[in-house]
């Protein structure tokens, strides 16, 4: 926690010599903010977001930055996952920043003792800041991210008193106690149950446990309620998970991850547009059994290029064999102004095969496949540019 500290310290004067505004009132109330200390500097944060909301402004997004870290060193760690997962889902950050928001969010969600402590989050934010700190050479980023990743394998503190369902249940979850969470929802009455945090982190330790069937039904029915993309994205998997056993399941996978997308897009959350898009490609591919039929070419392929290998020995006698024979047939017949004989002619043809074929690495059995295969892969991405119209018109979009 104090290396955290050390860091975000260090990065404001990084930051702050380069910005400019030409807007003397959104510059200077940005500066008087920052002044502060305390609960004083986050209340004058909150204040300066309400007053200058437009993100696109440099000041705006470091008024964010800096209130997600002010409330992670006030211990307010929801509040800090909530204003630090703003700030990343608004892109354009300066040199350290992104790498250094990533490592608090893991902090945040690391701390053993808070309701939020969830392992799984921590670890993924953890793996970003490293893969980030990497990229920037930011050495004291990586080595907090992983001295942090350490820590998480030692014991579990034990859980505060007096929590409420709602943390109880993530508690479990974040342990990994998916049969316990399980448990846990069901000693619960209708009011809890009733809970959209508390019915998503029952849903979600279905889908841990393989639960397919009742997690389904836990998500449809929030996703009846509330139109979100990670719904949709969490449905869509199950359906694929079902379709590893009957593709009959393949044309709902799809079907709800081309929603979870277009609702994605909509929340301007590009990492889910990314996935869910993707994989609704690959469930359409997997109907129609092209991923296999890509492999099964591209296996060939390879196959004839180990054979290719193979005869580059042989390869290299039959040209020379070929060289001495044009040689001969030049000198001999040619230089008289006389064709060769049709016996030598058909061995420079004979030859000519040989090297085609041992190049080859013999029959690749490729046949026009590739062809083939872009001619489906054309027509999948019509279907699925029409699949996607439809879905935009099912969600009103």
């Amino acid at each position: 926690m104090k290396k955290l500290s050390f860091l975000i310290l260090i990065s404001f004067f990084i930051i702050l010599p380069c910005l400019g505004q030409d807007d003397i009132g959104y510059t200077k109330d940005y500066i008087d903010a920052m002044q502060k200390t305390g609960n004083d500097r986050i209340a004058a944060l909150k204040t300066y977001i309400q007053k200058y909301p437009d993100t696109s402004g440099q000041f705006t997004r470091l008024a964010y930055y800096w209130l997600a870290l002010d409330y992670f060193q006030a211990k307010n760690y929801e509040e800090a996952v909530k204003r630090g997962e703003e700030r990343l889902k608004m892109g354009n950050f300066g040199q350290g920043e992104e790498a250094r928001m990533t490592l608090m969010l893991a902090n945040s969600f690391a701390v053993k003792s808070a309701s939020i402590f969830d392992k799984d989050k921590a670890m993924q934010y953890i793996e970003k800041a490293i893969d980030l700190g990497n990229k920037d050479n930011d050495k004291d980023v990586v080595k907090t991210a992983q001295d942090l990743k350490k820590s998480l394998s030692g014991p579990v503190a034990p859980p505060p008193p007096n929590l409420t369902p709602e943390q109880k249940i993530k508690r479990h979850a974040s342990l990994d106690e998916y049969s316990e969470a399980i448990a846990y929802y069901k000693t619960l009455g209708d009011s809890d149950k009733n809970n959209p945090e508390i019915q998503k982190t029952y849903a979600n330790a279905l889908f841990k446990a393989d639960q397919l069937d009742a997690a389904l039904k836990e998500y449809q029915a929030l996703y009846a309620k509330d139109r979100k993309g990670n719904y949709a994205l969490r449905i869509g998997e199950i359906y694929a998970k079902k379709a590893e056993k009957s593709k009959i399941y393949c044309d709902s996978a799809v079907s709800y991850f081309l929603e979870a997308g277009l609702l994605s897009q909509k929340e301007n959350n590009p990492s889910n547009v990314k996935a869910a898009f993707g994989n609704a490609e690959f469930q359409l591919c997997e109907k129609y059994d092209y991923n296999k039929k890509v492999k099964e070419v591209e296996a060939t392929q390879k196959k004839g290029a180990a054979s290719a290998q193979k005869n580059e020995a042989a390869i290299k006698a039959k040209e020379k064999e070929l060289k001495a024979l044009k040689k001969k047939i030049r000198v001999e017949y040619e230089s008289m102004d006389m064709g060769a004989p049709p016996y030598l002619e058909d061995q420079v043809t004979k030859l000519e095969t040989d090297i085609a074929k041992l190049k080859a690495g013999g029959d690749t059995g490729d046949s026009g496949e590739f062809a083939k295969l872009e001619a489906e892969y054309t027509r999948i991405q019509k279907e699925l540019e029409t699949l996607k119209a439809n879905a935009k018109k099912r969600l009103g979009l």
